[in-house]
């Protein structure tokens, strides 16, 4: 999909600073599509996700809020995918995809079809070891959010912006709550590393 790359919020920081961003991913990376795409493909296109870990690791997916069993569903721009690691207790034993608790799952609501929309964005959220996991891949990379997302996640995290950690807008350095109001502002947004090592 070829747009205009959202302004770059990028983070200096220390290797060792880097997990604690995995939570951004509950929030939310916006990824771009030129025409609808099934979850196993979509996935591979992202760093770190390889045939092999998406099979062992990723015990749980939602589409748009309903749990799903395959990864050949087909993910329309606007879809939201949250993918998750084993969960505990019966939620875990209910939601895990081909799990054998997975019809004691409330069904959702038959809708009319929508057609489905070509190019667009669609939201992926990681959840626990899978955020833990990918999030050293995919910030170097770039992530793409909501201005809001990432104001939500940064308003609560003051401590992951103290020195020796470093924030730039356009290249111009920006203190905590210079960024908080400069991302507030910001309708997309693309946070990357630009890592300490």
């Amino acid at each position: 999909m070829h747009t205009a790359l959202p302004p770059q919020l990028t983070l200096t920081l220390p290797a060792e600073a880097v997990a604690g961003f995995a939570s951004l991913l509950q929030h939310g990376m916006l990824v771009g599509i030129d025409r609808p795409i099934a979850v196993l493909p979509f996935l591979l296109t992202l760093p770190g996700f390889t045939a092999e870990y998406i099979e062992q690791t990723v015990q749980t997916i939602f589409i748009n809020g309903v749990a799903a069993d395959s990864f050949d569903r087909l993910l329309p721009a606007g879809s939201t995918l949250a993918l998750s690691a084993a969960m505990p207790g019966l939620a875990g034993a209910i939601f895990r995809r081909q799990g054998l608790h997975g019809t004691l799952r409330s069904q959702p609501e038959t809708k009319a079809a929508i057609p489905p929309s070509d190019a667009g964005f669609i939201t992926l959220k990681l959840f626990n070891s899978i955020a833990t996991d990918r999030i050293r891949d995919l910030l170097p990379h770039g992530i793409c959010c909501t201005g809001k997302g990432f104001h939500d996640f940064a308003a609560q995290r003051e401590y992951l912006f103290q020195p020796p950690v470093a924030v730039s807008f356009a290249d111009q350095p920006l203190e905590f709550a210079e960024l908080l109001q400069t991302v507030a502002e910001c309708s997309l947004l693309l946070v990357k590393t630009n890592r300490e090592d």
